[in-house]
C-alpha cells in the first residue's frame, strides 16, 4: 500500500510542479497601492517588479482552491492542448515552437503530469493477481508433481549415462595416445553427458521450487464460506512463482551478474534475494528518473534532421516531450482497460499499437513541415530509435534501481 500512496503523492507533486511551470500569472482583482512583497507601487493585477499578485487571499477556502487548481486545472488550455496532442500533434508542436504558446500547456508541464499519472495508474494495476479456487490450484500442483516425477526419472537416466560415459573413458588403456580418435570420442561423450546431467538437475531444482511456492500460496490462502460449504480461495500468480524462484536462485548462487564492477555486482545480487523489493525500487527509480528519456532521445532526433536547416535542439525537445506525453496517456488507457474492461483489452491493445507509429508520422510531418515521403522514412527510423532509447533507459533504471 505504501507504493500506491507514494505514487499518489508523486502525482500530486507533479501536478503542483506542472502548474507552477505553466502558470499564466493572472489575478482576480485590480488593486492600487504598494506591493506587500517588495514595496513597489502597483497599478495593475500584479507587481511590475517582483510579479506578486496585488490581491492576497487569507482564507482556508482559497488555499484548498489553489491546491485543487495546481493538481487538476490548467484553465481552458487543457481543453485546447489535449485534443491537439491526440489528433493534431504536428499543429500543436509547430504552433508552440513558433511562439503561439499562451493558449497551450507547455511541453514540460504536460510531460510531468502525464508521466507521473501513468506511474500512479501502474502502481495499482501492476499489483493485480490472478485468483484461482482450490480446485484450480490443486490441478496446477498435480501437474507440477507429475512433471517433477518425470524430471526425477530423466535426472536418474542422465546420471546413469554419465556414469557409463566415464566408465567407457576409463576403460581406454592409459597407453593410448592423447590424440587417438577413440579417446577423443570418449571424452566428448563424457562432456555431453555432464552437460545433459547438469541441465536436468537444474530443471529439477526449478520444479521443486515451483511446487514449494504453490504449496505455500495454497497454505496461506484465505477461507471464504459459501452456501455449499467452505471454499479456499488462493491467490496464485505467475509473479509469485517467479519471485520465489529468483530469490532462491540468488541465495543459492545460481545467478551470475557481471557488470565489470564487483561492488555493483554484489549489490545487485543482494537485491535479487528479495525480488519484490527489487522490482519496487526499479519502479520507483523509473518515475523519479523519467526525465532521462528526453536527453536519451535528443541525439536520435538530431540524427534524423542533422542536415535540415532551421531546426534546433529546442524543436526536438518539444517534439519529444509532447510525444512522450501522448505515449503516457496511451499506456494509461491500456492499463485502465486491462483492469476494468478486460474483455475488450485485446482490441484496445491493437488500436494502441497502431496509434503509436501513426501518431509519430503525423507529429513529425506537421511539426517539421515535411513531405509525406520524408515523414514516412523518418517514422520508420524513429521507431527503431525508440526501441534503442527505451532499451538504454530501462538499462539505466535497472542499474540505478538495483544499486541505489
Amino acid at each position: 500500500m505504501s507504493g500506491e500512496m507514494e505514487a499518489a503523492g508523486a502525482v500530486v507533486t507533479a501536478g503542483l510542479v506542472a502548474a507552477a511551470i505553466d502558470s499564466d500569472k493572472r489575478g482576480d482583482h485590480d488593486i492600487r497601492g504598494a506591493c506587500a512583497n517588495c514595496g513597489a507601487a502597483i497599478d495593475s493585477k500584479f507587481c511590475s517588479d517582483c510579479g506578486q499578485p496585488a490581491h492576497l487571499h487569507r482564507t482556508l477556502g482559497h488555499m484548498v482552491e489553489e491546491f485543487l487548481h495546481g493538481i487538476i486545472h490548467f484553465d481552458t488550455r487543457a481543453w485546447r492542448t489535449l485534443p491537439l496532442l491526440a489528433f493534431r500533434p504536428g499543429t500543436l508542436t509547430r504552433d508552440y515552437i513558433h511562439g503561439k504558446r499562451a493558449k497551450y500547456i507547455s511541453p514540460l508541464a504536460i510531460f510531468l503530469l502525464t508521466v507521473f499519472t501513468m506511474f500512479f495508474v501502474f502502481a495499482f494495476t501492476g499489483d493485480m493477481v490472478v485468483s484461482a479456487n482450490t480446485e484450480e490450484a490443486a490441478i496446477e500442483l498435480a501437474e507440477a508433481r507429475t512433471n517433477i516425477t518425470q524430471l526425477q526419472a530423466e535426472v536418474a537416466e542422465a546420471d546413469a549415462a554419465l556414469i557409463g560415459a566415464r566408465a567407457a573413458e576409463a576403460a581406454i588403456p592409459e597407453t593410448t595416445p592423447a590424440g587417438d580418435p577413440a579417446r577423443e570420442t570418449a571424452r566428448e561423450a563424457v562432456e555431453d553427458a555432464e552437460e545433459l546431467a547438469g541441465d536436468k538437475a537444474r530443471d529439477l531444482r526449478i520444479a521443486e521450487r515451483t511446487i514449494t511456492t504453490l504449496e505455500r500460496v495454497m497454505a496461506e490462502s484465505p477461507v471464504t464460506v459459501d452456501d455449499d460449504g467452505v471454499t479456499h480461495t488462493a491467490k496464485i500468480s505467475g509473479l509469485d512463482v517467479f519471485y520465489d524462484q529468483v530469490a532462491q536462485a540468488a541465495r543459492a548462487g545460481e545467478i551470475t551478474v557481471n557488470t565489470g564492477f564487483k561492488a555493483v555486482d554484489k549489490k545487485i545480487l543482494e537485491k535479487l534475494e528479495n525480488p519484490e523489493l527489487a522490482v519496487y525500487k526499479i519502479q520507483n527509480t523509473a518515475y523519479k528518473f523519467s526525465f532521462l528519456l528526453v536527453p536519451i532521445s535528443l541525439p536520435f532526433m538530431w540524427l534524423l534532421f542533422v542536415w535540415q536547416r532551421g531546426v534546433t535542439l529546442f524543436d526536438h525537445a518539444v517534439v519529444v516531450l509532447y510525444s512522450l506525453s501522448f505515449m503516457s496517456l496511451l499506456f494509461v488507457v491500456g492499463a485502465l482497460t486491462a483492469m476494468w474492461a478486460a474483455g475488450i483489452f485485446e482490441p484496445v491493445r491493437s488500436v494502441i499499437t497502431l496509434a503509436i507509429p501513426v501518431h509519430m508520422y503525423f507529429h513529425i510531418k506537421g511539426a517539421y513541415s515535411l513531405s509525406w515521403f520524408s515523414a514516412l522514412w523518418r517514422t520508420a527510423f524513429l521507431l527503431v530509435f525508440c526501441v534503442l532509447a527505451l532499451s538504454l533507459f530501462f538499462l539505466a533504471i535497472v542499474v540505478l534501481g538495483l544499486t541505489g
